[in-house]
């Protein structure tokens, strides 16, 4: 693997994908019982190291959270147990008796399902509506959140949403994700990355987008989303590009943690993309053509693994748009430090996330050592990555003209003799240099200054950690 052998850091920036060939294959045109198997064996690869995971998971801080725990764990056991013994207890009870059996096992899921999901769907919390962002502004823009696998209703109302709402000190909506349980959430998330199923909570994101979108007074929507909620997060904001104009699009944003999505799909082939990031102003950045999307992914997270980390350096040939920001857990400036704070952080909740990205707002009261951000490290650049997903998308591409001709799929080292002779490859080139050029102008650069999320954090908080009095 490319990233394999770069060089330690704590964080590795993977470029956009540009696909100026538009030769990349979304999952609904490939076949569907290949992918099912091939995601079935990755959840079985991916199981041991979520176990582990939950396992060293940081403690709960209130008994809330105790209870709500010990009632995701009765809860998946039980369904591990149900699913054992179906299949004897279907060849030796009565027909009758099994229905019954059934339904007294479908009652008590559905029951404590009930507990941890609540009787709200959506919330809003406006605790940072007070901060340093104020005024007309902040009624101008949309902030959605949808929390992931593991989080409770009342854990997301509770905290997350709140701490949420502080450090970017805007008002949040939150979509919470209905919990069946870890067994059964699994197997939807694994349905859900092959074909869409339509659900409430996707109803409900769309709608909300959409609104907000189409609301001329409205300047940004700003969509946050953790591990599983990336795949609902990602069929939404596929539909919106069939549905809405260019024009309305180019006010979304969309910063994932964790994703598990397999593709995020968005409208590709402009060459004419901004191949520097850094230091843009207020100005390049509300001109900005389209859907600005960046993932953060930790290398310790098993959603990410199976996610974005595996659709960014293994399945070269599928569509995965937006910039990656992958972080490395074992490089942190004080390793000792963060073992005694952190000592599991595998990326399985939000909190995990906010703190390595965001520690001196998260963490004011933490020591020194432990208030560097992996924002504010030089990030190493994975320039193979970037440049084998142009080729493999102009690979694609020919393979694909070649097909009713009989021809042979071209080598990646042959691909450039054809530029020129075809309007795809001829594109598909143009992106491979925007990429590389992407590439250098990051090199260098603080992942702070890449990223766009960094700019609705409070930065008057952020002066007084510096002891910077200057805007």
């Amino acid at each position: 693997m490319p990233a394999m052998s770069l060089p330690t850091s704590p964080m590795i920036y993977i470029p956009p994908l540009r696909d100026g060939a538009c030769g990349t294959t979304p999952r609904s045109q490939q076949p569907l019982w290949p992918v099912l198997r091939q995601e079935m064996a990755q959840m079985l690869r991916m199981m041991p190291t979520l176990c582990w995971a939950m396992l060293v998971q940081r403690r709960p801080t209130s008994l809330a959270d105790t209870a709500g725990m010990m009632l995701h764990a009765v809860l998946a056991c039980f369904e591990v147990g149900m699913m054992l013994l179906a299949v004897p207890l279907w060849f030796m009870l009565p027909g009758a008796m099994f229905a019954a059996w059934v339904c007294v096992c479908a009652g008590v899921v559905i029951a404590m399902c009930w507990m941890l999901n609540g009787k709200e769907q959506m919330h809003q919390c406006n605790a940072g509506s007070e901060g340093w962002m104020m005024g007309q502004e902040a009624e101008d823009e949309k902030w959605l959140f949808l929390g992931g696998m593991g989080m409770s209703s009342r854990h997301c109302h509770n905290q997350t949403l709140p701490a949420l709402s502080r450090l970017f000190s805007r008002p949040m909506v939150c979509i919470c994700m209905p919990t069946y349980g870890i067994v059964f959430d699994m197997m939807a998330m694994m349905l859900q990355r092959c074909i869409q199923m339509p659900s409430q909570t996707r109803r409900n994101l769309y709608s909300q987008m959409r609104c907000a979108l189409l609301d001329d007074s409205m300047h940004r929507c700003v969509i946050l989303c953790h591990n599983d909620s990336a795949v609902i997060v990602s069929q939404a904001v596929a539909q919106l590009c069939v549905d809405l104009p260019s024009e309305k699009l180019r006010k979304l944003e969309v910063y994932t943690f964790g994703a598990a999505a397999s593709e995020f799909m968005l409208p590709l082939g402009d060459t004419d993309m901004e191949s520097d990031p850094a230091h843009q102003t207020g100005d390049q950045v509300n001109e900005h053509r389209g859907i600005h999307v960046e993932h953060f992914a930790m290398t310790s997270d098993p959603f990410a693994q199976m996610g974005v980390l595996q659709s960014v350096r293994q399945n070269m040939e599928g569509r995965f748009c937006g910039s990656v920001f992958i972080l490395n857990g074992n490089n942190l400036t004080n390793q000792k430090a963060a073992r005694r704070a952190m000592p599991t952080c595998a990326g399985l909740t939000m909190e995990e996330y906010l703190m390595a990205l965001f520690p001196v707002q998260m963490m004011p009261d933490s020591p020194a050592a432990m208030r560097s951000s992996v924002l504010d490290s030089v990030m190493m650049i994975d320039r193979d990555c970037a440049e084998k997903r142009e080729i493999a998308a102009m690979s694609n591409y020919h393979a694909a003209s070649q097909a009713k001709k009989g021809g042979k799929r071209l080598s990646w080292t042959g691909l450039a003799t054809m530029a020129g002779q075809r309007n795809g490859m001829n594109a598909g080139m143009v992106a491979l240099e925007m990429a590389r050029k992407g590439c250098k102008n990051c090199d260098g650069h603080k992942g702070g200054e890449i990223s766009w999320l960094v700019r609705y954090v409070a930065v008057e908080e952020k002066q007084a950690a510096d002891g910077s009095g200057s805007p």
